[in-house]
């Protein structure tokens, strides 16, 4: 079942016959949503390793009420991340990457996109999305049939350099990360032939994305470059771009000691089209 995450708003509501005396429905007042979930469906069904399946979600409250009043976060309505058990795949993807959002899809809450997944096994996954200026995230597990199946066993190795189409991203902590206390470390990153990358540029909205899973993919979170005052931002607001590169500083706070595993996403001007995707591995002490 999927999670749901208890935060308040008020809908609209149709009010009833006033004082009529008629037998029309009563006012029982606004609608108050409680929760937030997310309900999933695939084609086909279970979805097969290396193919492509047409991935459909819808958000709705408690009660399975359309939530018709999603807002666009990160130029996004719903920000959907598969993370396979092994942590060896990582697919962040949207309905706007392929098709655009119609007054259906905002009225229903209701989203569909293609989607291929490389290993058959259980993906850990996240839908982010936002509403009434609220950051949500509800996780689920999608499982995946047929061939290559992923390995037994998570891809653990501890690293501080990852390098995607010639770009290599170099991780540095500004202190040894500790859970319950805010972390932060840079990206530093170059080119193949050792020169500075200047001209990173936003992707998304952000400078950078980065999301974060623990070593058993049972849970994760999605942070951005860091900003001053990036605390007080709501869904809405636009992130200023600030970092050309070659380093990009992030923050965050992981709740509790272990080994996680992060995927960091940037774009640069001179590769229109590339989403540059480095991964790093790493312990948390606590």
């Amino acid at each position: 079942m999927n999670a749901s995450f208890a935060l308040f708003a008020l809908l609209e509501a149709c009010a009833g016959s006033p004082d009529t005396g008629d037998s029309g429905p009563a006012d029982t007042g606004p609608h108050e949503v409680t929760g937030y979930d997310v309900l999933w469906s695939s084609d086909p069904d279970p979805m097969l390793a290396t193919q492509q399946a047409q991935f459909t979600l819808q958000v709705v409250d408690q009660d399975g009420i359309p939530i018709a009043d999603l807002q666009q976060n990160h130029e996004r309505m719903v920000h959907t991340i598969f993370v396979s058990q092994d942590l060896t795949s990582f697919t962040h993807t949207h309905q706007e990457d392929f098709t655009e959002i119609t007054a259906d899809n905002l009225r229903n809450a209701q989203f569909s996109f293609p989607v291929t997944l490389p290993l058959a096994g259980r993906y850990f996954t996240m839908f982010d999305y936002a509403s009434h200026d609220q950051w949500l995230q509800t996780d689920d597990e999608v499982f995946v049939s047929g061939s290559p199946a992923m390995a037994e066993s998570p891809d653990l190795v501890l690293n501080d350099t990852a390098t995607m189409d010639g770009v290599t991203a170099t991780l540095a902590w500004s202190s040894a990360p500790l859970a319950t206390y805010e972390a932060d470390w840079t990206i530093t990153l170059s080119d193949a032939n050792g020169d500075p990358v200047t001209d990173v540029t936003q992707y998304l909205g952000a400078d950078a994305h980065c999301v974060v899973v623990d070593a058993a993919a049972t849970w994760g979170s999605h942070t951005h470059a860091w900003f001053p005052d990036m605390s007080a931002m709501t869904p809405t607001m636009a992130m200023p771009h600030l970092y050309d590169g070659p380093e990009i500083p992030f923050a965050f706070t992981f709740p509790t000691g272990g080994t996680y595993k992060m995927w960091i996403q940037f774009a640069r001007s001179s590769t229109p089209g590339v989403v540059y995707v480095v991964p790093f591995v790493f312990d948390v002490a606590g």
